[in-house]
């Protein structure tokens, strides 16, 4: 079982006391907050003391980036985030129903579940198919909340053919209900789904999204003690393995020049995987073009910056502004997301841009032979629309 709090995360060895506040490098390092060392330590000393801060909790896009600049070891994003969810309940509204709705797991109905209602007969068999153990393989493909949305092409894929899949529908890495601030449905996610994995009988698990590799690889064991048994790997770094070794070759190259946008997981993954993301954009034929702030200082794409202000949607429109005009700056006219949840944010933001918005694994799969005949975009506009519909019920 998960740890009882965010804290548990922030210093899972017990040090913090004897390290924390001599040199507020995470807060000085931010791309966001960009502190100088005197406000920096002060800030720290704030959030570790439970109090109001001046800055952090105000401007905070509760990405990870944080994590990667404490020199020993402990995750200040963690502390941040018990304290948004601490003044959050200070300041008396909770969790607004239409973030419960984006959570698996966390009510009768969420918008990944509606979704996979209204999907084909055969996509449904496709699930249903998915949620039984797979026999014994050495790796197995974990498909997440958001590629059971898009089913056929996973299971039709000529790539992904040597890998059994395995997808309950309520399974999931507990991402959303973490970074919203529900940390008790994430220990409930966590648990749930740890039950149905450990029956898998596999070496490695590869996973379709980059944030479950993220979770159920890093933040699971790392942060909250729970670990698999088994290795756990993005099909990111998967599809880069087989290339390397000459598995899969390029059937229909994409002679496209790309802004890429990181996802806010990818720091935790750490530089092999963001190598895996850029060398099989580029074995495709795609020119990569890097924002200003990219890899480990990448900005968010705002999803998540809700979370300060009472979950006021303006926040994430503040933070999604920003990286859009990183994005113009390149001048490219083409986006590539890996994280769905940047696709999903950026999408209409993108558009009015007059920016083609593509979502990067479809777009790789395409060029190593494989079809989706329902993209995500289908399916995403369909979320959009249950998500109006939450939250301005008839």
């Amino acid at each position: 079982m998960a740890g009882k709090t965010y804290m548990d995360a922030f210093d899972p060895e017990g040090k913090s006391n004897d390290i924390c506040q001599k040199c507020g490098i995470c807060l000085q390092k931010c791309p966001v907050l960009k502190m100088e060392k005197a406000q920096a330590q002060a800030e720290m000393g704030r959030l570790l003391r439970g109090e109001e801060t001046e800055r952090v909790l105000n401007e905070c896009t509760f990405c990870f980036n944080c994590n990667q600049y404490c020199p020993h070891g402990l995750k200040p994003y963690a502390l941040i985030m018990e304290r948004a969810v601490e003044k959050n309940r200070r300041g008396g509204q909770g969790i607004p129903p239409y973030i419960d709705y984006q959570m698996n797991g966390k009510a009768d109905s969420n918008i990944f579940q509606d979704v996979y209602d209204i999907e084909s007969p055969e996509e449904k068999a496709i699930l249903d198919k998915w949620s039984s153990v797979p026999p014994k393989s050495a790796e197995v493909l974990f498909i997440g909340c958001v590629g059971r949305q898009i089913p056929y092409g996973t299971e039709h894929s000529q790539v992904f053919a040597v890998l059994p899949k395995y997808a309950p529908r309520d399974a999931c890495c507990g991402e959303l209900s973490y970074r919203f601030g529900d940390y008790r449905t994430f220990t409930e996610t966590v648990e749930r789904t740890r039950q149905m994995l450990e029956r898998l009988n596999t070496k490695r698990l590869v996973c379709y999204c980059g944030s479950c590799a993220n979770y159920m690889g890093n933040i699971w064991p790392n942060y909250h003690g729970v670990k698999l048994p088994f290795e756990i790997i993005s099909a990111w770094e998967w599809l880069w393995e087989k290339y390397q070794n000459s598995e899969i070759k390029v059937q229909r190259p994409i002679n496209r020049k790309i802004a890429l946008t990181d996802a806010c997981y990818g720091s935790e993954l750490g530089n092999g995987f963001f190598d895996a993301v850029r060398g099989l954009h580029q074995a495709v034929g795609m020119e990569v073009v890097e924002l200003e702030n990219n890899r480990f200082d990448n900005l968010t794409c705002g999803m998540v910056s809700i979370l300060r202000s009472n979950y006021d949607l303006r926040e994430g429109a503040k933070e999604t502004k920003k990286k859009m005009a990183q994005i113009l700056d390149t001048k490219a006219v083409d986006l590539s997301c890996y994280c769905p949840g940047c696709y999903t944010q950026l999408r209409g933001a993108a558009r009015k841009s007059n920016i083609q918005i593509h979502y990067a694994l479809e777009e790789i799969l395409w060029a190593f032979g494989d079809d989706y005949p329902v993209p995500l975009e289908e399916r995403v506009a369909k979320q959009t629309e249950f998500f109006i519909n939450k939250m301005n019920p008839r």
